[in-house]
C-alpha cells in the first residue's frame, strides 16, 4: 500500500489526538443600528465556518443572542470595563482542541487575509469582547449533566458569561482552583438550580502564531492576565433563574474573596434562519 504523499497525512499521523475542551474562543458583538440581519445573514451564512468552524482542531460551535429584556438583566460592576450595560447582542462560542490553539492561529494567519481581500468581512458592528483562552477547570452540578465538550452540541436552555479579576496575574491561577474546588460546587449546589455546569477558562498562555492584529485585543480582554472568564450553561432559560442564580452572583464572589465580577451577561441559544431575535424593536 502506497502512503498517501500529503501534509495533513503525516500531521495526522503525529499530532495529538487528545479529546476534550482545551481551548476556547468567544466572540461578542452589537451590529449597528440597521444592520441587524445584514449582519445576522453574514454570521450565519460564512462567517461562523469560513473564519472559525473550517479550522483544524475547531470541533464544537454554537451561536447566542440576547433579546432586550435579556441584556437589561446584564450585572456590570461600576466603573468597571464594563460599566456601561446592554452591550453584546450576539455571541459565538467554539471549543479547540487541546493543545491546538496555535493550529488555530496559524490557520488563521492564512485565511483572515484572505477573507478579506475576498471582502468578506463586517465592518458595521462594534466589538464587545473577544478571547481566546485555556480551559481551566469545570464543575457539574451531577453525574447526569453532559460533559463539558457537548455543551455547544446538545444545546442547553441558555448561558451566562461571566467575567471575574483578581488583584494580580500572579493570583489568578489559586484563585480559579478556589473556584473550582469551593465556590462552584456550592453554587451548582443550590436546591433546584438550572445551573448545570460551569467551566472555567484563562486568557491563552501561548499566542506566538497569533496574528499581530489580534494581540492588543488580546490583551485587552485578558486585563494584563488578571481576568477569569466563566461560562454557565443552564438547563432552561435565564430569566427564569436570574433572581434566583445570579443577581447575587457578584456579591458572592466578592464576599468569598475570590476577586471582583466585572460583567455578568445571559443569552439563549439563537435560531438559524430566524430573524426576530435580532430585531432591535424585538
Amino acid at each position: 500500500m502506497t502512503e498517501v504523499d500529503h501534509p495533513l497525512t503525516k500531521f495526522g499521523a503525529t499530532t495529538s489526538l487528545e479529546v476534550g475542551v482545551g481551548h476556547m474562543l468567544v466572540n461578542i458583538a452589537d451590529p449597528l443600528p440597521g444592520h441587524e440581519n445584514e449582519y445576522n445573514r453574514w454570521y450565519e451564512d460564512d462567517h461562523f465556518f469560513s473564519a472559525a468552524m473550517m479550522a483544524p482542531f475547531v470541533f464544537a460551535g454554537r451561536r447566542w443572542v440576547a433579546s432586550p429584556d435579556l441584556l437589561g438583566l446584564q450585572y456590570c460592576r461600576a466603573g468597571g470595563e464594563f460599566d456601561a450595560a446592554n452591550s453584546g447582542r450576539h455571541a459565538a462560542t467554539y471549543w479547540i482542541a487541546p493543545g491546538h490553539l496555535n493550529d488555530y492561529f496559524a490557520w488563521s494567519a492564512g485565511t483572515g487575509p484572505q477573507l478579506d481581500a475576498q471582502g468578506r468581512n463586517f465592518t458595521e458592528r462594534r466589538l464587545a469582547f473577544v478571547s481566546f483562552a485555556d480551559h481551566v477547570g469545570s464543575v457539574y452540578r451531577d453525574e447526569r449533566v453532559p460533559r463539558d465538550m457537548f455543551a455547544l452540541m446538545d444545546p442547553p436552555g441558555g448561558m451566562v458569561v461571566q467575567l471575574l479579576d483578581v488583584p494580580d496575574a500572579a493570583s489568578r491561577d489559586a484563585a480559579a482552583a478556589r473556584l473550582l474546588d469551593e465556590a462552584l460546587p456550592r453554587r451548582l449546589a443550590i436546591e433546584g438550580a438550572s445551573a448545570h455546569s460551569v467551566l472555567v477558562f484563562r486568557g491563552a498562555a501561548d499566542t506566538s502564531a497569533m496574528r499581530p492584529a489580534l494581540r492588543d485585543l488580546q490583551r485587552r480582554s485578558d486585563n494584563d492576565g488578571r481576568r477569569l472568564l466563566l461560562l454557565w450553561f443552564l438547563d432552561g432559560d435565564p430569566r427564569d433563574a436570574w433572581e434566583r442564580e445570579f443577581v447575587e452572583l457578584p456579591r458572592f464572589i466578592s464576599d468569598a474573596g475570590h476577586g471582583f465580577v466585572e460583567w455578568v451577561a445571559p443569552y439563549v441559544p439563537a435560531r438559524m434562519g430566524v430573524h426576530d431575535d435580532v430585531d432591535p424593536a424585538s
